[in-house]
């Protein structure tokens, strides 16, 4: 089980050391005039975001658009905001840009462009190794949107590299696979719950947080042998 794969660990002297964080980069400014430079590494949440709670019920969203209207979509993006995904090839530029583009998602009329919009947030994010961005671009997407959230977030979250993560950022992954292994159990997908609290345990470790890993594993344990 996933508490004893854990414990094993812990024997072998594992749990106190942990890779160097990775590299700090130099503050970036963007060159850009429609929208607003993003302010700090780990920006709060808007007043005012909804939670999954409080998302409107499937029958009030809209299906996202289909491939020839994210073409349109694309080059009007585009058009309106040249050059602004390649300011996002270092960690710390795709920190900025995913939050650019979150803020101005959350006004963006155009409902082919926003989905974009938050695509295009999401994926930095995951670039960022950026679990808390990650989570405000889907929490977004879910406000307008018909598409299953918790997978895709799980997906999302599989992508980053844990091993990676500074403390910080573990911890704060770790925090977000949680919610969706929370959101999945209360809506009775057991397997999804069981996988994100695989990621958990995972950050948790990273984050040299052992009691919170433990829990987490605990939990996993319990979801597999089921009631």
């Amino acid at each position: 089980m996933l508490l004893e794969n854990l414990c094993d660990s812990l024997a072998r002297g594992s749990g106190g050391r942990y890779a160097a964080s990775m590299a700090h980069y130099g503050i970036i400014v963007l060159l850009l005039t429609a929208l607003p430079a993003a302010a700090g590494d780990e920006p709060p949440a808007a007043p005012g975001r909804p939670t999954m709670q409080q998302l409107p019920s499937a029958a009030s969203l809209e299906a996202p658009p289909t491939a020839r209207e994210l073409v349109d979509a694309r080059a009007e993006f585009e058009r309106r905001y040249p050059g602004i995904l390649a300011r996002g090839r270092t960690t710390a530029g795709a920190t900025v840009i995913a939050d650019v583009l979150i803020e101005a998602a959350a006004s963006e009329e155009d409902r082919d462009v926003k989905w974009l919009m938050l695509a295009e947030a999401r994926r930095m994010a995951v670039a960022s190794g950026n679990a808390a961005l990650l989570d405000r671009a889907i929490v977004l997407a879910s406000a307008t949107y018909d598409f299953d959230a918790d997978e895709e977030e799980y997906r999302s979250l599989k992508e980053i590299p844990v091993r990676l993560l500074a403390p910080q950022r573990a911890a704060s992954f770790a925090e977000v696979a949680e919610k969706v292994a929370g959101r999945a159990e209360s809506d009775g997908r057991r397997d999804l719950a069981i996988m994100s609290l695989n990621l958990a345990v995972r950050g948790w470790q990273r984050a040299g947080a052992i009691d919170a890993a433990r829990k987490a594993a605990i939990r996993h344990d319990e979801l597999i042998v089921g009631p």
